[in-house]
């Protein structure tokens, strides 16, 4: 074999190598909230009090910028909820923050479910859905 076609072949092989390192999918998930419900401390059950806002159908869970951002409905887009903690455990994933007095905690799991709990003063909110990373 030609050396130079051999060395040639060589930085090639290192090139493909590094960049494959580099190209690993980020971790960001598009998210599909379905379900939510809340139990309030008197034992009501039923939709969480948003305060007239609507309830958030569609986010983007971004773990490297420490940020979910809210994409639909339209009336929410673009609201940004910062997370304070990451985790990532065997095949989970779990962020966690606080927001307006209340305290949040989110887990997506690998086979896609997601599971979303807020707490506040005297209430707990139980939101469920389903999650896809991003590529």
């Amino acid at each position: 074999m030609n050396s130079k076609l051999g060395i040639g072949l060589v930085i090639v092989a290192l090139a493909v190598a590094t960049m494959g390192a580099g190209a690993q999918a980020a971790d960001n998930w598009i998210c599909c909230l379905t379900e939510a419900v809340a139990c309030d401390d008197d034992g009501t059950i039923g939709p969480p009090d948003l305060g007239g806002l609507e309830r958030p159908t569609f986010l983007r869970v971004d773990a490297d910028r420490r940020r979910i951002t809210l994409l639909a409905p339209a009336s929410r887009r673009g609201e940004i909820t910062p997370i304070e903690t990451v985790r990532q455990g065997d095949g989970i994933w779990v962020f966690s923050g606080t927001e307006e007095q209340r305290a949040w905690s989110l887990v997506i799991a690998d086979s896609g479910h997601l599971t979303l709990s807020v707490t506040t003063d005297g209430a707990v909110w139980s939101v469920f859905g389903n999650a896809m990373r991003e590529e």
